[in-house]
């Protein structure tokens, strides 16, 4: 005796069909997220053992670094051209987002870059922020 067939749900269905279908795609077309590694440095200071630190962090998230840009010494960020071209090209979608050394390098306060953070990611659509925390340091 044979069992009678169950009825299938035509949405479990459709969901497994959109899920085949999407993973199908993602391995011919893999989605690479591009980041800007900003630093400051102090002039003449070497900076790439920091770059390189940095892109092995946006690479254990699963993006890369398409850009490295620095500035000498920390000033005002409005006086900074190294960060003013790293947002630039976040906002004209030939990168995702900065990866950063620690949050003092993109704004004298955290609570600040966060709003514009926010404000960013609703504006463009495209904020990502790889900021990695020290040991020793603490969060505001």
């Amino acid at each position: 005796m044979t069992a009678p067939p169950r009825p299938v749900d035509a949405a479990h269905r459709l969901r497994g069909v959109r899920t085949a279908y999407n993973n199908h795609i993602a391995e011919l077309f893999p989605r690479h997220h591009r980041l800007v590694s900003y630093v400051i440095r102090s002039p003449g200071a070497d900076v790439s053992a920091v770059l390189s630190e940095l892109r092995t962090l946006a690479e254990g998230h699963g993006r890369y670094v398409g850009y490295d840009i620095t500035d000498e010494a920390a000033c005002s960020l409005r006086r900074r051209d190294g960060y003013a071209e790293a947002l630039d090209l976040v906002h004209r979608g030939r990168a995702h987002g900065l990866v950063v050394p620690n949050q003092a390098t993109i704004s004298e306060t955290s609570r600040r870059t966060q709003e514009r953070s926010i404000g960013s990611a609703s504006a463009t659509h495209c904020s990502t922020s790889l900021i990695p925390r020290r040991p020793n340091e603490t969060s505001d």
